[in-house]
């Protein structure tokens, strides 16, 4: 007797775990990230390494993210430890000067604090949309330098502007709700954006591609 051919994709039970999948690996990749990321210098290097390991997830439906994760850190950190210091400080002086404004807003004499607001928002935006389009273009040009993927961040911008725009404006809601409900913080703050970031710029393989 044959047996009976098995339908791809693996009926409702496999689409099921596919979706269940999503908001698992968002919480223990962002989770992993997150702990990783504690020493602020190693923002840049664990924020790379989980766009590698979100675009596998994409494009070879490899959900293993948190494994991948640290196999894409060990991979790329020759290349990205030295620019992380430099993101790193970065981080830190946005950081203080925005904790500076909030202190200062509010109180008498407080111009110069809205001109220096004026001056740190701008920056700190180009920095976030850095920190979510280099590891999308490191994950596109996964043999290059760092400086190539900074190249191919800024292409990006360049090619489509609407969509960088999208992935900032998305960005930036998430770290604002991940300020206010601070619980989800440690959970989604770097894992969501860097999502957002994969699924808007790389395209899943079709079946044309994946044969």
């Amino acid at each position: 007797m044959s047996e009976r051919p098995q339908r791809r994709g693996g009926g409702w039970e496999a689409g099921t775990l596919r979706v269940l999948a999503v908001p698992a690996n968002l919480v223990l990749g962002g989770i992993v990230a997150f702990l990783l990321a504690i020493p602020v210098v190693t923002l840049l290097p664990v924020l790379i390494a989980l766009g590698r390991s979100m675009a596998r997830w994409r494009t070879e439906e490899d959900d293993a993210v948190v494994t991948n994760l640290l196999r894409e850190l060990r991979v790329t950190w020759r290349r990205t430890w030295a620019w992380g210091l430099l993101f790193g400080l970065v981080v830190v002086v946005l950081v203080l000067n925005s904790l500076f404004l909030a202190a200062q807003f509010g109180q008498e004499g407080s111009q110069p604090a809205v001109l220096l607001a004026g001056a740190t928002v701008p920056v700190a935006l180009v920095v976030l949309l850095l920190g979510l389009l280099v590891p999308v273009a490191s994950a596109l040009e996964p043999q290059a330098s760092m400086r190539e993927w900074s190249r191919v961040a800024v292409e990006l911008v360049m090619r489509a502007p609407l969509r960088a725009l999208l992935v900032l404006i998305l960005a930036v809601a998430v770290v604002g709700a991940c300020v206010v409900l601070w619980t989800l913080g440690p959970f989604l703050v770097l894992s969501l954006p860097i999502y957002l970031a994969v699924l808007t710029f790389i395209a899943k393989p079709g079946p044309a591609d994946a044969a």
